[in-house]
């Protein structure tokens, strides 16, 4: 892609990033008017302007404050928009095809990454259509075909289910399960255990970290589902290079 092409992926990125953060907050707040509610600061609940919208832009102005009661904006809106945009601009970058699809599952992967971080759940209402776009988006020509889809779903939602079972819910929630089925439906059996190996080794790694440096212990709940989509786009950007790599290893 050229240099313009990606810069507007990542300008498109930030704006939709900015609405996701406004999707996270009234979903788990209850509040009505996602799409034209107007939008306020969570802590004096002064109608934001449109010039106090602008994503990241804004919050550089503003040095991370409200203008009007001077609390700390907080951090997750900054990074979420950030997060987009480069995620955007990555599936350009790489050339996923077709392109508007996966900048929807992009969006909808961004979304259960900073939802699960905050709240530790995801909801339904964006689950349960996160895994029929996906179960659909395998019926287009470039994509996986739906029987591969099916059966990386089949095998997530299977060994997540098992975990669940054994721990008596202690492991895994019944987000993951849904997260499962919507990753088995973009990547198709073989990135999926890709995307789950790598899930596992960064949490693994990340949760080790945590322990050793006091920020949490052994019986610290952890989300999993940050983790399951730094996976899967894992397996989106670099699942091929990791195959051929494996392939000529076993092979040396």
């Amino acid at each position: 892609m050229i240099p313009y092409s990606l810069a507007l992926l990542f300008i498109t990125g930030i704006v939709f990033g900015s609405f996701i953060s406004v999707l996270i907050f009234r979903l788990h707040t209850g509040k009505k008017g996602i799409l034209w509610g107007k939008s306020v600061c969570p802590h004096c609940d002064k109608k934001l302007r449109a010039t106090e919208l602008i994503p990241l832009i804004s919050y550089l102005l503003q040095r991370g404050k409200c203008k009007k009661c001077k609390k700390n904006i907080n951090w997750h809106y900054p990074v979420l928009e950030l997060s987009t945009g480069l995620i955007f601009m990555a599936i350009g970058l790489f050339s996923l095809n077709p392109l508007w699809l996966f900048l929807i599952y992009g969006f909808l992967l961004t979304f259960i990454f900073f939802y699960d971080l905050l709240y530790m759940e995801i909801p339904d209402e964006i689950m349960i259509p996160a895994i029929l776009i996906a179960a659909l988006g395998c019926l287009h020509p470039a994509t996986i075909t739906l029987s591969d889809g099916a059966l990386g779903a089949l095998l997530l939602t299977g060994f997540f289910l098992a975990q669940i079972l054994i721990s008596k819910g202690k492991w895994l929630g019944g987000g993951d399960l849904r997260i499962g089925a919507f990753m088995g439906f973009i990547l198709g059996l073989q990135a999926t255990l890709i995307a789950i190996f790598s899930a596992y080794l960064i949490g693994s790694i990340v949760s080790i970290t945590l322990i050793a440096s006091g920020k949490a212990s052994r019986k610290s709940m952890i989300p999993f589902g940050p983790f399951l989509v730094i996976g899967t786009f894992v397996a989106l950007f670099y699942g091929k290079v990791l195959v051929d790599w494996y392939l000529n290893f076993i092979y040396l």
